[in-house]
């Protein structure tokens, strides 16, 4: 994975652990980083686009780390991750974790891949910024 999109994943991240939510375990942090990227893509690419793009990026994940198997995303109006309490409690949060942001930025990589490295990181930065404006 790139450095872009693994420092990418981990800006998302941080960007919503402010206030209350800096409280939470580190994989709920991330899973819901991800799932609020999943609202915002789903604008650009819609629901099924959005869900295809996130399926692939956790399928390329889940050869690098065995905690992302327990996650499953259902698709709806936005993907929606199912497994986290049992991917924390087999692997542990630090590990479900760092899978969690491995998965995040290989999306990055794909979103720079699809519509090109600008594009995707104005995306990013709108997404981190909404995450900001969400937890104010």
């Amino acid at each position: 994975m790139s450095a872009n999109g693994r420092e990418t994943a981990r800006r998302l991240i941080s960007s919503g652990r402010t206030g209350r939510a800096a409280s939470r375990p580190a994989a709920a942090a991330a899973a819901t980083a991800c799932d609020r990227l999943s609202r915002e893509l789903s604008w650009w690419f819609g629901a099924d686009g959005c869900h295809a793009l996130i399926t692939r990026a956790l399928a390329q994940a889940k050869a690098r780390h065995p905690a992302l198997g327990e996650i499953q995303l259902r698709s709806g109006a936005q993907p929606c991750i199912d497994g986290l309490e049992k991917a924390i409690k087999t692997h542990g949060d630090a590990a479900t974790a760092e899978a969690f942001e491995v998965m995040m930025g290989l999306l990055v990589e794909l979103l720079e891949r699809l519509i090109g490295d600008d594009i995707a990181l104005k995306l990013m930065d709108q997404s981190i910024s909404n995450n900001v404006r969400e937890e104010v």
